[in-house]
């Protein structure tokens, strides 16, 4: 018996494939290798981003990395079978953007969660009106402890991974003491961030070297914010004191600013007058050899210090750059790129976008990060035990930008609060409007007096 093949015209398979495709395009698949995801639909996910103003060059990283874990979560189904959708709106880095843009984002486009904008005024304003709507937001970036832990302020939907500025102002504080210097000068934004990171500088210091002297009044520690286009009487003040350290907390366009005109001053200025200032990539990269060598940072994520035996980073960092025409991951990449990672987990977990059920699903629990270590979320005050980065600025023969040498990553573990001086200001056992905006306010909790 012949076997006669079974013949499909070609006009018919076609007719079949485009309505398959049109069908497949409907339910809001994408592919992910050979196969397509099904979706019930679309869910969005804000975030206010300084795509213009001070902050740019980090709402540039942070919004091309959201699009990136977006795209990867996915790729892995999405989150309770929604696909996920950032939804990105520039603030300039202004308050007033940042929340009209956190109303419009919660009350027209429905999102049902929120990445932390950059700047901690800016959080300050975002966060009453995420709480009144329950909406829940996962924080990489502006991080005064006051978000987390002030009676007043606390939003039991704000979840912190990045370090705060308690974690952050006491690994500068150890860093500077470790240098053995006696004259300080002290240089930073005035606003919440600002003031909250350098009292808890000033505090590590004086705890861990109690012969260091400030030389700057304290009227002078701070310069306004955002965007300080002039730094002449800075400089010319760094000069006058001659201090043996600079310490610095300004950041983005206000430190790139600084660091030219101080090397058109004088271009010994920085070896002259070390600084121990708050650093990361978007920094280094943007002045690229002009980054002054010999800078003792303190970094947030540094991919090219965290990399080592780490292949998920690596592999993240290649995706990054291939997508991303060549460019390197910043910290606040890497950061945000865990941020809706924990979330998206936390909220398949929950099986719920509902804010307090996924908040049950990260308080106390523990998750990978691209970091290199677990990161778990502190039940307290939903803080993360992020680490923090410290080393040396210098030049790489591997980067287009200056790295750090002898660096060490720091345990956030190290660096966090202790939990009874936690529990004692959000008891309202700190009297916190005491002093001025120099003191070291959680250095009236009676925990910290006893110690």
């Amino acid at each position: 018996m012949k076997l006669v093949p079974r013949i499909v015209k070609p006009f018919a398979w076609l007719a079949f494939a485009l309505v398959a495709t049109l069908v497949v395009a409907a339910c809001g698949s994408q592919p992910s290798g050979n196969t397509a995801v099904t979706f019930k639909g679309t869910k969005k996910v804000g975030y206010s981003a300084p795509l213009t103003g001070q902050s740019a060059l980090y709402g540039h990283a942070v919004s091309q990395a959201l699009n990136l874990a977006a795209d990867d979560i996915n790729a892995k189904g999405g989150v309770n079978g929604y696909k996920i959708e950032m939804d990105i709106q520039d603030d300039g880095t202004t308050v007033p953007q940042a929340v009209s843009n956190t109303k419009s984002m919660i009350l027209q486009d429905n999102v049902v969660a929120l990445m932390g904008s950059v700047t901690s005024a800016q959080c300050l304003a975002e966060s009453p009106i995420a709480k009144q709507n329950k909406i829940i937001t996962i924080d990489a970036t502006c991080n005064s402890w006051q978000l987390t832990m002030e009676p007043d302020v606390v939003n039991p939907y704000w979840v912190s991974i990045v370090p705060n500025t308690y974690m952050e102002g006491t690994a500068a504080g150890r860093l500077a003491a470790s240098l053995n210097v006696n004259k300080i000068f002290i240089v930073s934004p005035k606003y919440l961030f600002g003031i909250s990171e350098t009292n808890a500088f000033v505090a590590a210091l004086k705890k861990a070297n109690s012969s260091a002297q400030i030389v700057n009044d304290p009227s002078t520690w701070y310069v306004p914010f955002p965007t300080n286009p002039r730094w002449d009487s800075t400089i010319n003040a760094i000069q006058a004191a001659k201090p043996d350290l600079v310490y610095s907390n300004i950041f983005a366009a206000d430190e790139i600013n600084f660091v030219k005109q101080a090397l058109a001053v004088d271009p010994q200025f920085f070896v002259k007058y070390p600084m121990t200032t708050l650093v990361s990539v978007d920094e280094l990269n943007s002045l690229g050899s002009q980054y002054p060598s010999g800078m003792h940072a303190y970094m947030r994520a540094p991919f090219f210090a965290l990399q080592n035996n780490n292949a998920r980073l690596t592999d993240y960092i290649t995706r990054y750059r291939a997508r991303y025409s060549g460019e390197y991951p910043s910290d606040w990449a890497i950061m945000d790129y865990d941020a809706l990672s924990i979330w998206a987990q936390a909220a398949n977990s929950a099986k719920s976008f509902d804010a307090d059920m996924v908040v049950k699903q990260i308080s106390g629990h523990t998750f990978d990060s691209l970091r290199g270590y677990k990161i778990t979320i502190r039940s307290n005050e939903l803080q993360a035990n992020v680490g923090e980065t410290v080393g040396t600025t210098t030049t790489s023969s591997t980067y287009p930008f200056p790295v750090l040498k002898d660096s060490v990553n720091l345990k956030g573990d190290d660096l966090m609060m202790p939990l009874q001086m936690v529990n004692e200001i959000k008891g309202n056992q700190c009297d916190l409007t005491a002093g001025q905006p120099n003191t070291a306010n959680f250095a009236l909790c009676p925990s910290w007096k006893a110690s």
